[in-house]
């Protein structure tokens, strides 16, 4: 190996913490060389105190890929450090019974599985929370579960499931996001932030723009071991031939990108993203004349036949309707630009 070769050890790449986990007890005394024998170690402590086997284990998966390797000792910021021990602490929550005695589902595999069926048929808040109350009654005593719509989508945020909800001027003038978050009108057109109130005295924005944070959707994949070797295969492992278009690298776009760009070029690890969005009908009425526009994020550095399937494809932001944003776009693409520029 190049002697300046820089070693990612939060992305996947091999570390000896040898003499850092054997001074600390925390560990248990065992030595992780990399993210695939943390993972190991944590299935084989769980195997021995007894947890069930019939635990869905993508579960338990999903937190570490969130959470990736535990050196949190290791040198981080103090936000990340708060970050790192609130996710540790969800381990053991994540394996608790749903009641006593349940064998086949944990409370958070139930709670899961059940917000997938609510967006699935559409449910009204009430209607879920009505449901959550009928369960806490049917269930023996100590079952887990929350009490209201509120609480199992607060509980899911702090997993990084959640998104930002900003408002936006009603004719798309500026989001009041930064420095217009705590702006009631428009500081271009001066437009009220909110319509008429409803009959409770609520205030309601005229069209409210959902972003999800781009940044933790690619940390999880530097922190497999597979994946972090497959975000560098565009460079690493690509065959090229003249002439014949494997690869999106393989294109002239992208060799004159490289050209104008070297430093960033030279690191397989820099992520190239496209970007792509079209609008829908979310109420399956064609009747109805209205549209909302998902912008999507594909990682280029993925091999091709991995780049475009479900699970590396990122919904960035979720734009509303009624028609389409057209060149009003740039107002919504704000918050996913200001983050692209602080990676």
């Amino acid at each position: 190996m190049s002697p300046t070769y820089k070693r990612w050890i939060f992305h996947g790449d091999a570390v000896d913490l040898s003499p850092f986990l054997r001074s600390n007890s925390r560990f248990l005394g065992a030595t992780f060389s990399n993210v695939s024998e943390c993972r190991e170690e944590n299935v084989n402590l769980r195997e021995n105190i007894g947890v069930r086997d019939t635990m869905d284990d993508e579960m338990v998966e999903m937190i570490h890929d969130l959470h990736g390797p535990m050196f949190e000792e290791c040198r981080r910021e103090s936000n990340e450090q708060d970050e790192s021990d609130k996710i540790s602490g969800m381990f053991p929550e994540i394996e608790e019974e749903l009641y006593p005695g349940c064998l086949k589902f944990t409370s958070f595999n139930f709670l899961v599985k059940l917000m997938h069926i609510k967006v699935l048929n559409h449910w009204s808040y009430k209607s879920f929370d009505m449901l959550l109350e009928l369960l806490n009654e049917a269930f023996p005593n100590g079952v887990k579960l929350p009490a209201s719509y509120y609480e199992a989508k607060k509980r899911l945020r702090e997993l990084g499931m959640g998104y930002e909800s900003i408002h936006v001027c009603k004719f798309y003038c500026a989001l009041f996001w930064k420095d217009y978050a705590s702006l009631d009108k428009c500081p271009h057109c001066g437009e009220s932030r909110y319509r008429l109130n409803d009959r409770k005295g609520k205030q309601i924005p005229h069209k409210v723009l959902r972003y999800f944070p781009l940044k933790t959707k690619l940390q999880r994949l530097f922190l497999s071991k597979h994946t972090a070797e497959d975000m560098r295969c565009h460079k690493d492992k690509r065959c090229e031939t003249e002439g014949i278009l494997r690869h999106p690298a393989d294109a002239e776009g992208w060799k004159h990108f490289d050209e104008q760009y070297p430093c960033f070029a030279s690191n397989a690890r820099n992520v190239r993203l496209a970007l792509s969005s079209d609008g829908f009908n979310p109420f399956e009425n064609m009747s109805t004349s209205y549209n909302m526009w998902p912008v999507i994020l594909i990682p280029y550095n993925l091999p091709p036949w991995k780049c475009i399937k479900a699970p590396f494809t990122f919904l960035s932001l979720l734009i509303p309707g009624p028609r389409s944003p057209g060149k009003e776009i740039d107002i919504y693409l704000q918050p996913l630009i200001d983050e692209l520029n602080e990676l």
